[in-house]
């Protein structure tokens, strides 16, 4: 994978904010990023591009070393992000909680696919809310199946 990894991390309060960009990979080193013991750890995963499969135990070893009193709060999650929740026992840490996401849609109309960031709290019962084509305000359609794509949420409760 091509796109170099960076994490900027800053704390305040007793909350720890990290920004990810680029591919969560074999040479990530999560060790690396130094911040005092904090309350809250806030992961803004908008500049995540990819994560294969060392990179998925990079980051259970790295989530696993925080303080288990420790909130961990998943901030605007890339679909690759969200189906690694999905799929991989332990990159979801028990008590922790995704704010808001990327959700694939597609409008018919115009035969546009997009990525709608969207809050946990706006699906309901599991079901996609509503979006409109910023393109043609036709409504879109959901891209995904909503019972798999949206599992995570039944932890995220």
């Amino acid at each position: 994978m091509s796109s170099k990894f960076h994490v900027t991390a800053t704390e305040k309060s007793g909350e720890a904010q990290l920004e990810f960009a680029g591919v969560i990979d074999e040479d990530v080193d999560f060790t690396q990023i130094k911040l005092p013991e904090c309350k809250v750890y806030t992961f803004n995963f908008a500049g995540v591009k990819g994560i294969n499969s060392c990179g998925i135990r990079e980051w259970v070893h790295f989530s696993e070393s925080l303080p288990a009193a420790a909130k961990l709060v998943y901030q605007n999650c890339t679909q690759i992000i969200i189906e690694q929740i999905n799929m991989v026992a332990g990159f979801f840490r028990a008590g922790s909680e995704v704010q808001n996401f990327y959700a694939p849609y597609f409008c018919e109309s115009c035969d546009r696919e997009q990525k709608v960031l969207i809050t946990a709290a706006a699906v309901q019962g599991l079901a996609a809310p509503s979006v409109n084509c910023p393109e043609c305000k036709a409504e879109m359609e959901f891209d995904a199946i909503e019972e798999q794509y949206f599992r995570f949420l039944k932890a995220n409760a």
